[in-house]
């Protein structure tokens, strides 16, 4: 295999300049790296020069002499260092002084290999070689790094990495999250977002387990933001090196307080009367349900009440539903305050609630509360400077007395409140009696 043959595509299309001050030494060098199959060369006679060039031209290695005159090797290895676009290239210093201290000067100013003058051949040009390959290499990187950054940057999702728990990078999402800067932020401990200790020790205790296995992990997180507002957060994280967390941790966080807030809000919606907020029919069925099966496992009573508010159409035609809709809403508040927080108030619709007693003991504490509920509704109301006047018709049903399921309870109680209208109003009754 010839040695044109021998170069990569890749390598063989890479810039050298070729610095020194002796032309003969320029041409020779050149000629042989040409050989090689690299033919992107560039020539300067001094430091001046070669500086000048690369701050014009892109090159992925220099070959650089030391001795030569206004501005010798060492000199643009210091000038190469203290510029930002220039500290990156690879440098082989190729000098006829191979003294240990210019040896130990070059690389401490950032050269990569060094070459004793009269050098061989095949040693230069595996030296060039190696040091253009590692170079292709560190501009794929630098270029893979350049585009994740900038996915990373204009991500609509805030972005973290975090090396030893301490912020290394965040977005700009990550500003708007959480309320720092970047300059606030780099370099601080996450724990600074944590509500308490006891939440920072768990968030670690638990992420660091699936970090360890090489797993994502997946959370809900409480942060604190600079303004002291706090936010739940949806997290993904994932160890860079599983083996090792030291070498960081990348962290994607996304706010869901307002997604969790309308979430619930719907999900009480879907449960609960809107103008009450009490529990609506579907909330209902489950308390009841929930109600008989303790009931049925202790042995024990329940009471179903159902509940009509007298002459409610009357008062709805005469003064508005605006009016109704307020004394609806008193209702449920009064009925609330007459029952145990264990003890279910729901309305069905209209001016129909349904109250439902767990766990009671003997009929007589079903009575002492339809009683208690019967004063209660009957205190006149005054609605937006309105005096109100109604009174509540009560029908009561038992289990397991009058039934084993909800629908029977349902039913019978509608039946016994149908009959407390019938007979007059303005009082309760337990299904099957007069009474």
């Amino acid at each position: 295999m010839s040695a044109v043959s021998a170069v990569s595509t890749d390598i063989a299309q890479m810039s050298l300049l070729i610095v020194d001050d002796d032309e003969t030494n320029r041409y020779t060098l050149a000629r042989r790296l040409t050989r090689d199959g690299l033919a992107n060369l560039a020539m300067a006679g001094n430091g001046i020069e070669a500086l000048a060039a690369m701050r014009h031209d892109h090159f992925d290695l220099i070959l650089l002499d030391i001795m030569m005159p206004e501005l010798d090797g060492f000199g643009v290895l210091e000038a190469m260092r203290s510029d930002p676009a220039l500290k990156g290239i690879p440098v082989i210093v190729i000098s006829a002084h191979d003294d240990q201290a210019n040896v130990i000067r070059a690389i401490e100013l950032g050269a990569t290999d060094y070459l004793a003058k009269p050098f061989d051949a095949v040693l230069l040009r595996a030296r060039v070689r190696a040091s253009l390959e590692r170079r292709r290499l560190q501009t794929e990187l630098e270029e893979l790094l350049g585009e994740t950054r900038a996915m990373l940057e204009i991500s609509p999702v805030a972005t973290f990495f975090l090396k030893q728990l301490k912020v290394v990078w965040m977005n700009a999402m990550g500003t708007q999250l959480l309320g720092y800067s970047m300059a606030e932020m780099i370099g601080k401990p996450t724990k600074q977002l944590s509500l308490n200790e006891e939440d920072y020790r768990n968030l670690f205790t638990k992420s660091e387990a699936a970090l360890k296995t090489g797993a994502v992990f997946r959370g809900d997180v409480h942060f604190r933001r600079k303004d002291g507002k706090v936010i739940l957060t949806r997290v993904a994280a994932k160890a860079i090196a599983p083996w090792d967390l030291l070498r960081g941790v990348v962290w994607i966080v996304e706010d869901v307080t307002e997604q969790r807030a309308d979430a619930a809000r719907i999900a009480f919606m879907a449960h609960h009367d809107q103008l009450t907020g009490l529990p609506n029919r579907l909330l209902l069925a489950d308390r009841t349900k929930v109600a008989l099966s303790q009931a049925l496992r202790n042995k024990a009573q329940c009471a179903v009440m159902f509940l009509d508010l007298d002459r409610f159409k009357n008062i709805n035609d005469s003064l508005g539903h605006a009016i109704g809709d307020e004394l609806l809403i008193e209702v449920a508040r009064r009925l609330k305050a007459q029952v145990r927080d264990s003890d279910t108030v729901a309305r069905l619709g209209g001016d129909e609630f349904v109250v439902v007693l767990p766990a009671i003991k003997v009929r007589e504490d079903a009575e002492r509360i339809a009683a208690k509920i019967r004063v209660s509704l009957a205190t006149p109301y005054i609605l937006n400077g309105n005096p109100v006047d109604t009174t509540p018709s009560i029908g009561i049903a038992l289990y397991p007395e009058h039934g084993d399921d909800a629908e029977a309870l349902f039913k019978c109680a509608d039946e016994a409140m149908y009959a407390v209208k019938n007979a007059g109003r303005n009082g309760y009754r337990f299904y099957g009696t007069s009474t």
